[in-house]
């Protein structure tokens, strides 16, 4: 019976201790509940929520960037990113092998990530093709996912490449029109608020949030891509054939201000834009600045004509040397006096000339006359890095300034400017400004934006733009031009060959010249402007000019432009 009694009490002591701890535990769990559902509810209800709600974000198509024919420039398309969720990783060895195999990337690298279990998502690359994204997908790796994303594809390569740009990894405009239209390319990302599995895939549900995303526009350019490929392939022959460090063309509509081609050599190809040189990035027509020699006898003649200084059939006696300020001026090729015209001193780009007309303005109304044809300011062409040049007041000027102004030195343009200010002599005297995009197109439900062509402001007379006109093709057909003449078409232009400066600032260096090219044509009724820049052709003595280097070039651009826009059958 002791025995038993014993037994008693020391189950009774065990029924009170269990019940004692049963109740303390149920006391625990009560006050547990009481804590997370009413005294931290909202925090443990915000935890929740992050888990099984997200917000993704619903991409946007990015608008596609058109020539003036619909010939496709820029497109996206779609891949795919590989991602990793660390935490659901089974054999990061093994995974991160194939993957490194497959996407060629180093496989350390990819374990590395992987082996990252405090993270949720990594990212293993993005943007990769669909054949490699599907070969993935054949060996099934835990942890291992795929989302949709857009890449930027520019089909014709390097054609135009500065001017079109290229967008980044996020779908962001760097460079060129990507960048300047970067609002009306990229279209507004839309937004999904939803509940997600352990995967962060959606699930399906009536309470999800969509915010439907807005797609970017398409952006049509003024650009022909035929026009542009001849214009880049004749730059890559020059630059070949004088060894020069580069070349650069525009061809322009005179009368509208549209621009056909802007091309440079070398260019580079925008599916690989990382492997280049930044600086040919630079969209070089509106951003390299150089002094254009005797191209600028243009601009002088003209100004001189507009304010009754000389007359288009004036008759000039020239020495071979003029002394301005503390600077002589020589002929290149005449060590004795001659007679010349107007029109003459134009047709064989007279030195000595050009600097009596200059003179017979005088500083200020020479200075008021430049300003005019825009030098010293950007022309408003809708493309990021556009240089003004360099152009100073009269006021500043030394006594030497006037005279180097009229032979084209002492004054730093673009390409762009100068080619604008000669339009208003084919145009009939009208300064146009400059465009390289022909529309934006619309989307559903949008009232029309398509840009409209203004007329310019007149800088010239009717008469004055005629008569130099009538120069411009003297200096053709029988002048320092006769290499840019195209059979049965008369062609209007000029040469141009400059000293480049010296890097340190101070005077000219020999055997470092910029030659060049400016004209128009038809004669009776202009249609296609073109400038031709080579800068530092190399040759012989006497064989480097604007007529031997840049001419050429000109005209076989011009023809090419004339069959392609229709102009000449």
């Amino acid at each position: 019976m002791l025995r038993n009694s014993n037994n008693i009490k020391i189950n009774r002591k065990r029924i009170y201790f269990l019940f004692i701890l049963f109740s303390i535990t149920f006391l625990l769990i009560i006050y547990r509940l009481v804590f997370i559902q009413y005294l931290n509810a909202s925090e443990f209800k915000s935890y929740a929520e992050f888990q099984h709600i997200g917000e993704f974000v619903l991409d946007s198509r990015r608008g596609k960037i058109l020539d003036r024919n619909g010939v496709e420039l820029a497109i996206s398309l779609n891949e795919r990113t590989v991602y990793a969720n660390p935490k659901l990783v089974v054999d990061s060895e093994y995974e991160s092998k194939i993957l490194a195999e497959i996407l060629e990337l180093d496989v350390e690298n990819v374990k590395e990530k992987l082996d990252s279990k405090d993270l949720g998502f990594v990212y293993i690359q993005r943007k990769v093709s669909q054949e490699k994204a599907e070969k993935i997908v054949e060996y099934n790796l835990p942890g291992i996912y795929f989302q949709n994303e857009a890449r930027r594809y520019y089909p014709l390569n390097d054609i135009a490449a500065s001017v079109i740009g290229f967008a980044g990894v996020d779908n962001n405009g760097l460079a060129g029109i990507e960048l300047q239209y970067e609002k009306v390319l990229r279209g507004i990302d839309g937004k999904a608020i939803a509940e997600k599995d352990v995967f962060g895939n959606i699930i399906p549900g009536e309470n999800n949030t969509y915010i439907e995303p807005v797609d970017g526009k398409d952006v049509v350019l003024t650009i022909d891509s035929q026009i542009q490929y001849i214009a880049q392939e004749k730059l890559e022959e020059v630059v070949s054939e004088f060894g020069a460090l580069s070349a650069i063309s525009i061809v322009m509509n005179p009368k509208t201000g549209e621009i056909y081609s802007i091309a440079a050599y070398p260019g580079f190809d925008l599916n690989n834009y990382q492997e280049a040189d930044p600086e040919l990035y630079k969209i070089s027509g509106i951003s390299f600045t150089y002094e254009p020699g005797s191209t600028f006898k243009i601009i002088n003649i003209a100004s001189a004509i507009e304010n009754n200084s000389v007359s288009k059939d004036q008759v000039f006696d020239l020495a071979s040397s003029i002394r301005v300020g503390d600077r002589v001026i020589r002929e290149i090729f005449r060590t004795y006096n001659a007679s010349y015209t107007t029109e003459e001193i134009i047709k064989y780009s007279i030195n000595v000339g050009a600097v009596t007309i200059a003179l017979s303005m005088g500083e200020k109304t020479f200075w008021e006359s430049i300003k005019k044809f825009g030098f010293g300011e950007i022309t408003g062409i809708e493309l990021p890095g556009e240089e003004k040049g360099l152009f100073y007041d009269y006021k500043t000027w030394p006594a030497s300034t006037i005279g180097a102004l009229a032979i084209g030195q002492n004054i730093s343009v673009t390409p762009l400017q100068l080619l604008r200010a000669v339009c208003a002599v084919a145009n009939g005297g009208y300064l146009v400004t400059p465009s390289i995009v022909k529309e934006v197109k619309l989307l559903e439900n949008e009232e029309n934006e398509n840009k409209q062509i203004e007329e310019g402001n007149r800088i010239l007379s009717q008469e004055t733009a005629d008569a130099l006109k009538d120069m411009m093709l003297a200096v053709v057909e029988g002048g320092t031009g006769t290499r840019a003449q195209i059979d049965g078409l008369k062609v209007c232009g000029k040469t141009g060959t400059a000293e480049k400066v010296n890097k340190n600032g101070v005077g000219y260096s020999e055997g470092r010249q910029i030659t060049s090219f400016i004209g128009f044509a038809p004669y009776e009724d202009p249609e296609i402007a073109i400038i031709v820049v080579v800068d530092e052709p190399q040759g012989g003595k006497n064989t480097i000019w604007g007529s031997t280097v840049a001419a050429p070039v000109f005209r076989d651009i011009m023809e090419f432009s004339l069959t392609r826009l229709k102009v000449c059958q």
